[in-house]
């Protein structure tokens, strides 16, 4: 007996079923930093099922070495700023749209942040409605 096939999900499928749509016209890449491996796998799948070519790192000095690399093509840096060896907040200069992330969320983190040369500050763990608004625009940008 032949093995139960399972239809692909399209789009429309998705918006039925809750999963926000979201459809990028142009190749985005992104190093979402960690160190937390389970947040790393959940966060960078997300990023994954929306179409964007996804690095992960777990720690920051790991993410300055690879974000300064000459063939390094990031779009997006999405960092925790609590990591070990060196934290998210010492990517100042790095010349790319970097998303500060926190999971201890005051106004006093979101300023750090900011302040650090981040474009914007976010609560950790990340979901859609928080994210996708971020890669439309930089969707739009590109």
């Amino acid at each position: 007996m032949a093995p139960e096939m399972i239809p692909v999900r399209r789009s429309e499928d998705r918006c039925r079923s809750g999963i926000p749509v979201l459809q990028l016209r142009n190749r985005i890449s992104a190093l979402l930093v960690d160190s937390d491996r389970s947040s790393q796998i959940a966060q960078s799948s997300f990023l994954r099922y929306y179409g964007v070519d996804t690095q992960t790192a777990s720690n920051g000095l790991s993410a300055f070495v690879l974000a300064s690399a000459s063939s390094s093509t990031f779009d997006l840096i999405i960092i925790d700023i609590s990591l070990p060896v060196m934290n998210g907040l010492g990517l100042q200069g790095i010349n790319f749209k970097i998303i500060g992330m926190t999971g201890c969320w005051c106004e006093m983190h979101e300023q750090a942040i900011l302040d650090a040369g981040a474009n914007k500050a976010i609560e950790k763990p990340f979901f859609p409605a928080t994210l996708l608004p971020i890669l439309r625009e930089l969707d739009d940008e590109l």
